[in-house]
């Protein structure tokens, strides 16, 4: 016999022949070929190795052994083997004889009973990874109260004939003579015997040698004949080794508490154990001191930053990506590090590459990059940084850079150059500037994950990945769940995830159409939005998003927010300022000019800007020059819009930040325009998309003809798209157009260049020192010095705010995006808390930036912090009040500042009321969240405070629980834990008559899909509710006990057929193709024939089905059957047979694919009666 090679691998199945045996090993053995053999225990010939595959073989049913000694780490050396072996009905007979050298102590001292006496004394000694081969064979002896045990041990020589047993001898059969193999040699069934004393053994492989009956014609006893002559003359010793050895010894013992743990579940346990399949993964000790070696000894070790990673891993696995939501300020790019490492450390499980693609906003890079060396540290044998690769996305604004420098525009479009890897798990941080799917970056990154295979792991990092709609979520999510048409995730009805958005999408903006100005419209309105918020967290989030809040860490994380102490946030304290009645007046006629006109009026131009500098594209009279300028899904038509709006954002935000930063602006917009009219008046009109024309333009100094040249020898050096045409390419109106904007452009910035009023900038001068730098609340602790923290959304305004505080003694370090890599270490060492002690400087007291700091730094040495323009998105303020509001941060309180219009009874107000509810309207039509703290609004510090903090996250309470009851009960978890989850459940009694129940199903997507069902008088319902509402269904007292263990089948099977209809793909109109149609009206024309049975209807509605569900295999061989078959409709023969034959076949294989719906856990009500 040729010797089994893998040493780690236990086979599991063999296939047999008979008399000359030739195994063929299955799944990941060795090709054994069986030959008799002399088997001496060295290392290519263990007989454990021999008896393991003996035992394994699909059709051994009966084993026979007879030993001089026996241990139980002998037994245990094929544990699994024998308990498989069990399992499938198999009976093994075990007879004990003595050694020679016992016979003195058998003789000599009565008290030393062989083989009591031995066994005992060796079982006693064993320790607790000896239990599950104790309890095997508790669960399987043989014993006088247990006449259908499949383990029956005997001692031979203790009955009539006292005989010594020394012989050793092992026989394998098989049903219907497939197997008989015998081992005889000098082996005992023990540890040393089967593979570590120097043995010799015989491996005879000729059945009628092992098994042959003895009959008057037999010159030979087999090894079966010799094995039942010893057999007859022994005794059953089973029950007495279970009963005087193995269960008083401490094993034994330890074995029966372990039963008493394993007593039948009660509802409040069946409840746990739904907690356990969701979170359990989150609650694993083992996998928490895995993550907590790769924390630097610098870092502190964080239990909920452990539980987020463990739970991403666990999304991740499942769903191919997460989204991790971690409020601001928690610490998520620690969590991100950590969750690569894990990853790295574990790709060759996973099937993934070892390697990771972070993409950034290029201002958070840097500190990505300091967090990795961090780790790599004192761990140069697992180095991060090695596998993994950096891409930062860009800014769109070439357009918008024309006007002046940019650093809040939200739509970032481009990306750096990927290049295509091979990557295992892609990373993105502040991933809702990917939640465009129209932007390039979008379509590059998510091109990227498209050529890989296999299809990297997704891991998506934002604290708020809704800006705007759900739009935003499902372009996200899309990055990941690749085929959204049959997504996986359990509760989306039909695995339509694009469908299940597009209605979600469809009921936002009907309420966002719903008039605000009444009571009425905006409680409808809420109403919607709030019914469209709990069906996507309900059906997607729960199953995807892993966020806490810091309301989370104070409730569940009692140590870490010890340690961390987030501070309190105060505020937002208003700086009031006041408008006269001319500023009033120029504030809501430039509102008016330059936001779109309202639903209720239309584009008037001689009182609303046009943009029309931005829309030439749109102005050509052939088709074709408009051709020209498409690219990808993009009309010409929204492209312009698309500028329009950017420039209409640009001029909005500008007028919110500061008078100054809207004049220079206004004085660029009217400019452009200026060119644009030029070169229509020239008849030479540049389109450039990849020239700077306005530029050029400004630099020629009115000589038209220099300027012409110029561009023209730009355009012969770029080439490209960029062209010149003639004026009469254009619409006649557009000269007209542009025109009537120069002079609305023009006569607003004559009026703002005559006003030299800006009460809000006097008033940020007269609030610096007195409020800003009040000791009281700056930095009371005196552990920093008083430092300040300003953002502001333009350039202008950012160096107007610097001169103002130079004047007043400050030293001002200003950030925008030019400088910001530059002045990184002037930044940590001025402001970040979390900077070493000896790095950390004091040469600067006021930060003044743009959003540019708004995520990924730490500037937390300060508490105090200045919303110059307070920003009109949700994201912004948040991630805002982040920066001092983190881990490390020092301060017992937080102060926001916000800037408030008073309205202190001036007439002037309700100007500026009209112009902000136009502005309000302005934000909401391009789909941005309601301004968080507008001047209107009256913000209590507590409304504040609870924004910040965010909810508790609704699973936050059941984790919880759970970890509190693993901690509690740590072996009846462990039980539980190890429990299949199969059909468990009871019932308990009603409280209000009716008989209702919650049904948690599984397939071999191996998705939980919960059912609730109702059972009244006038009927029974069934429908789909989230893994919240079972949580909240299945939760009880733990002393509750069930009335009844069986569970009603009438109402398990309206449940199962709710979950049916839930996994089948529903047929839409977006779904229909010809092909579909064409299989569907086949087997409509099959069902609707008089000669087809039930039975075949029945089948072809579930090939039906599966047609619905776009499964291409069985659309095609639908119409390949009736492409067979051409006499099909209207000859007569045996239709029923012809489905059966052609169509069974078809169902069978798609539904095995999901498999049967299997009933997890369940819990029901009923009367008690």
């Amino acid at each position: 016999m040729k010797p089994i090679t893998d040493k780690s691998e236990t086979p599991k199945a063999v296939v047999a022949g008979s008399t000359n045996l030739q195994i063929t090993a299955l799944e990941d053995f060795t090709l054994i070929d069986m030959a008799n053999a002399l088997i001496d225990n060295s290392e290519q010939f263990k007989l454990v190795k021999y008896i393991k595959e003996l035992v394994s073989r699909p059709d051994c049913s009966h084993i026979m052994i007879a030993t001089g000694y026996w241990d139980l780490p002998g037994t245990a050396l094929v544990y699994a083997e024998i308990k498989d072996f069990f399992a499938r009905g198999g009976k093994l007979d075990l007879l004990i004889g003595q050694e020679p050298q016992l016979q003195y102590y058998q003789t000599s001292r009565e008290a030393h009973e062989f083989p009591d006496f031995y066994i005992q004394r060796d079982v006693d000694s064993l320790t607790d990874e000896y239990k599950p081969i104790g309890k095997l064979i508790i669960d399987n002896a043989l014993t006088e109260e247990n006449q259908d045990g499949k383990f029956e041990i005997r001692v031979y020589g203790q009955g009539e004939h006292k005989e010594f047993l020394h012989a050793k001898c092992y026989i394998f059969l098989g049903s219907n003579n497939t197997l008989g193999t015998g081992i005889v040699g000098s082996s005992n069934f023990t540890l040393k015997g089967l593979q570590g004393n120097a043995e010799l053994n015989y491996l005879e492989e000729n059945g009628n040698s092992v098994a042959a009956p003895f009959t008057e014609y037999s010159t030979s006893k087999s090894h079966k004949v010799w094995f039942e002559e010893l057999w007859q003359n022994s005794e059953l010793w089973s029950g007495k080794f279970i009963k005087n050895i193995l269960n008083p010894s401490p094993i034994g013992k330890k074995i029966k508490e372990d039963n008493e743990v394993a007593k039948p579940l009660t509802p409040y346990e069946v409840y746990i154990k739904y907690l356990q399949l969701q979170f359990g993964d989150m609650v694993d000790a083992n996998t928490s001191e895995v993550l907590k070696s790769y924390l630097p000894p610098s870092f502190n070790t964080l239990e909920y930053q452990l539980d987020a990673v463990k739970q991403c891993f666990s999304v991740m696995k499942r769903f191919g990506g997460f989204i991790l939501g971690d409020v601001v300020g928690l610490g998520k790019t620690v969590v991100g590090v950590l969750l690569i490492r894990h990853f790295l450390e574990n790709t060759e499980s996973l099937g993934r590459a070892r390697k990771v693609l972070i993409v950034t906003p290029p201002p958070i890079k840097q500190a990505w990059i300091k967090t990795i060396e961090d780790f790599d540290k004192d761990n140069p044998r697992n180095n991060i940084g090695l596998s993994v690769e950096f891409v930062t996305t860009g800014s769109i604004v070439k357009i918008a850079d024309e006007l002046e420098d940019i650093e809040d525009m939200e739509d970032y479009d481009e990306i750096e150059n990927i290049e295509v890897g091979n990557y295992g798990l892609v990373l993105i941080d502040e991933s809702h500037n990917f939640r465009n799917s129209d932007t390039q970056k979008y379509k590059a990154i998510d091109d990227l994950i498209g050529l890989i295979n296999p299809t990297p792991y997704v891991a998506l990092l934002s604290a708020t990945p809704q800006n705007n709609s759900p739009k935003d979520l499902y372009n996200q999510i899309r990055l990941f769940q690749r085929t959204p048409n049959n997504s996986n995730l359990p509760n989306v009805e039909g695995g339509k995830l694009d469908s299940f958005f597009n209605a979600m999408e469809k009921r936002f903006k009907e309420a966002r159409a719903i008039s605000q100005d009444t009571d009425e419209g905006k409680i409808r309105a809420r109403k919607i939005i709030k019914a469209v918020s709990e069906k996507i967290r309900n059906c997607v989030l729960n199953d995807l998003v892993v966020r806490r809040t810091r309301t989370d860490i104070r409730n569940l994380y009692g140590e870490d927010a010890e340690l961390l102490k987030f501070p309190t946030v105060k505020g937002p304290h208003k700086l009031e300022y006041k408008m006269d009645e001319e500023l009033s007046k120029l504030f809501s006629d430039t509102v008016d000019a330059i936001c779109p006109p309202t639903i209720e009026e239309s584009f008037d131009p001689n009182k609303h800007i046009g943009f029309y500098r931005y829309a030439a594209i749109t102005q050509f009279v052939n088709k074709d020059n408009k051709k020209l300028y498409e690219k990808r899904n993009l009309t010409v038509d929204s492209i312009t819009q698309r500028l329009q709006r950017i420039m209409r954002i640009l001029l909005v935000k500008r007028l919110e930040s500061s008078l100054a930063a809207f004049k220079k602006t206004l004085e660029n917009l009217n400019r452009y325009n200026d060119v644009m009219i030029d070169m229509l008046q020239h008849d030479c009109v540049f389109i450039c998309p990849d020239i700077d024309v306005n530029k050029l333009h400004h630099e020629s100094k009115g000589n038209f003809t220099a300027f012409k040249a110029t561009v023209e020898a730009a355009i012969k050096h770029k080439g490209g798209n960029n062209r010149c045409f003639k004026a009469t390419d254009f619409n006649e109106s557009y000269l007209a157009d542009l025109q009537n904007d120069r002079l609305r452009i023009g006569s607003l910035l004559e009026r703002w260049r005559e006003n030299t009023e800006d009460p809000k900038f006097d008033r940020f001068k007269e609030a610096i020192n007195p409020e800003l730098f009040n000791s009281e609340i700056n930095n009371p602790s005196e552990l920093n010095a008083p430092r300040l923290v300003i953002f502001t959304e333009a350039i202008d305004t950012l160096k107007s705010l610097e001169r103002a505080l130079k004047a007043k003694g400050h030293r001002v370090l200003s950030i925008s995006a030019e400088n910001r890599t530059k002045m990184q270490e002037d930044i940590e060492a001025n402001f970040d808390a979390n900077c070493k002690p000896e790095n950390r400087r004091d040469d600067y007291d006021v930060i003044v930036t743009t959003e540019v700091l708004a995520e990924g730094v730490n500037l937390h040495r300060s508490n105090v912090i200045l919303n110059y323009d307070a920003p009109w998105n949700a994201t912004r303020l948040m991630q805002r009040i982040g920066r001092v509001n983190r881990i490390g941060s020092t301060e017992k309180f937080v102060h926001v500042f916000n800037f408030f219009p008073s309205d202190e009874g001036n007439s002037q107000i309700r100007l500026v009321e009209k112009a902000y509810a136009k502005l309000q309207s302005f934000h909401e039509m391009f789909g941005e969240d309601n301004k968080v703290f507008s001047e209107r609004e009256e913000l209590v510090e507590h409304d504040l405070q609870h924004f910040v903090d965010g909810d508790e996250s609704p699973f936050g309470p059941f984790i919880k629980e759970l970890k509190a009851f693993q901690d509690n009960y740590p072996e009846r978890y462990e039980y539980i834990s190890s429990i299949d989850a199969n059909n468990l459940g009871g019932v308990l009694p009603s409280n209000d008559g009716s008989t209702h129940g919650v049904y948690v199903f599984t397939d071999n997507t191996q998705g939980l899909i919960s059912v609730e069902a109702v059972k009244t008088q006038e009927g029974s319902s069934a429908h789909v509710i989230s893994s919240l509402a079972t949580m909240q269904r299945l939760k009880c007292q733990p002393d509750t006990k069930y009335i009844d263990s069986s569970n009603d089948d009438m109402l398990a099977d309206i449940a199962k057929r709710a979950y049916q209809k839930h996994v089948v793909q529903t047929k839409t109109k977006r779904d229909t193709g010809k092909k579909v149609d064409k299989a569907l009206e086949i087997l409509s024309t099959l069902r609707s024939r008089k000669d087809v049975t039930k039975e075949s209807k029945k089948l072809l509605m579930d090939i039906e089905r599966i047609v619905l569900g776009k499964d291409n295999f069985v659309i095609k061989q639908v119409l390949k059957f009736a492409d067979s078959q051409m006499s099909l409709f209207g000859v007569d023969y045996e239709i029923n047979a012809l489905i059966d034959t052609s169509m069974s076949n078809l169902a069978n294989r798609v539904l095995k694919k999901r498999g049967d719906a299997k009933l997890v856990l369940y819990s029901e009500t009923k009367p008690n009666i």
